[in-house]
């Protein structure tokens, strides 16, 4: 048997609408857990350091596992874009973990904005990569600009305290929130009416 092809990007579902059937659950549950913490940073007019460092580390953590289920939902092959794909779930988690170990704005502002420069970062080099061959592409080319975007003005929040920190983040949260919802049930509709009709369907 011959060798396989050394540049072979990606193998996704076959056709458009797998790539849809296969995303739209990560996609939608990615946007449900950033319009959660989004929606707490609203909310939560008077937070403490200890509930935005306890915050800020679950919304990583759930932005850690979006980003595994997302990478196997698209279906990478080429060891190399594997490689880099899997850096951003590896960073998000050990923010997470530090966020919630150590409460203090310098952690949350130092290691959120790293972790989210560089998860955007991955977001935004496999939209690229993949914006000819997979629907979600261009969805990750949006999410990416934000959590870079997001990730950069951080730093410049440190000194103004948790809810300004909360509130730089949960602004990128909610915007993510609602691109990517759109996305997730616009492909969802796309899967459900999509299905051909059965022989046995009458013709009126």
């Amino acid at each position: 048997m011959g060798a396989a092809p050394h540049d072979v990007t990606v193998q996704p579902p076959h056709n458009p609408l797998d790539q849809a059937a296969a995303v739209w659950p990560p996609l939608l549950f990615r946007a449900v857990v950033a319009a959660a913490y989004g929606a707490l940073t609203i909310f939560w007019t008077q937070p403490s350091v200890q509930v935005a460092s306890i915050a800020g580390g679950l919304y990583l953590l759930g932005l850690a596992a979006s980003a595994v289920w997302m990478e196997r939902a698209i279906g990478l092959r080429d060891s190399a874009d594997r490689w880099v794909v899997w850096i951003a779930p590896g960073f998000l988690l050990s923010g997470a973990v530090l966020n919630l170990w150590i409460h203090t704005d310098a952690m949350f502002a130092q290691v959120g904005a790293l972790v989210l420069v560089i998860a955007g970062a991955v977001d935004l080099y496999v939209g690229i990569r993949q914006r000819r061959t997979t629907v979600v592409g261009r969805d990750l080319i949006a999410v990416g600009a934000v959590s870079v975007a997001t990730g950069l003005l951080l730093p410049l929040f440190e000194g103004a305290g948790a809810h300004a920190l909360l509130g730089v983040t949960g602004g990128g949260a909610v915007i993510t929130a609602v691109v990517l919802a759109i996305a997730a049930f616009g492909y969802r509709h796309d899967v459900r009416h999509s299905a051909p009709a059965g022989p046995a369907d009458p013709v009126n």
